[in-house]
């Protein structure tokens, strides 16, 4: 495309730094691909690489993650990409509220949300919960669910998921789904709940009496 001024983004710090040689690459697995890109930077004039929050990043990783699902030919193609905007949210579904009850995810959430631990935390609860910005996103106010095909599910309390459960099974297929085919279902919806499965499972056996 010729282009020689460009200015980059990327929501990790830790490439940022070792582009810009602030920081030294030690990882033998990432040695290489450190490489391949100082060579790519070396055709441009003038390349500025900021750093930004992974918040602000969430479109360009959606992108990114059409383009490893598209199949392109070898010769460069450089095709449009048309996007819509909704006026709310997919996830929006109207339920009552049963009780006050804290969901699931609440520390999760509190903690990518704050950076704040719960109050009797001890060192494990701690460990864990470091370890969750891997394995959920938050989007403002709504948490969800990385799949391992780099989908989301939404994240849901036990009332939402008793409410999906009574829809999709007496709905769809009444008692011939089985717990597990249920909890595959309603994830394949878009939704998550930690104990969906076990749930799921025990709703069915209450569906058969």
């Amino acid at each position: 495309m010729e282009i020689k001024n460009l200015i980059a983004f990327s929501d990790s710090d830790l490439l940022v730094h070792q582009t810009l040689k602030q920081w030294v690459t030690r990882d033998s697995k990432i040695i290489l691909y450190h490489c391949s890109l100082l060579s790519l930077a070396s055709k441009f004039r003038n390349l500025e690489l900021r750093h930004i929050l992974r918040t602000c990043n969430a479109f360009a990783d959606a992108l990114a993650t059409l383009f490893s699902m598209i199949q392109h030919p070898d010769e460069l193609v450089i095709e449009p990409v048309q996007i819509q905007l909704q006026d709310r949210p997919t996830h929006c579904l109207v339920m009552e509220r049963v009780s006050d009850v804290r969901p699931w995810y609440n520390d999760i959430k509190k903690f990518m949300k704050m950076g704040s631990y719960p109050s009797d935390a001890d060192s494990v609860v701690k460990s864990f919960l470091r370890r969750m910005p891997s394995r959920f996103f938050l989007n403002e106010e709504v948490l969800y669910n990385k799949t391992s095909d780099l989908g989301l599910l939404r994240c849901i309390n036990e009332e939402e998921a008793n409410y999906l459960m009574k829809k999709v099974h007496s709905g769809v297929c009444e008692p011939h789904m089985n717990g597990h085919l249920l909890a595959k279902k309603i994830m394949r919806s878009g939704y998550f709940c930690l104990t969906m499965r076990h749930d799921c499972a025990n709703f069915v056996k209450k569906c058969i009496k």
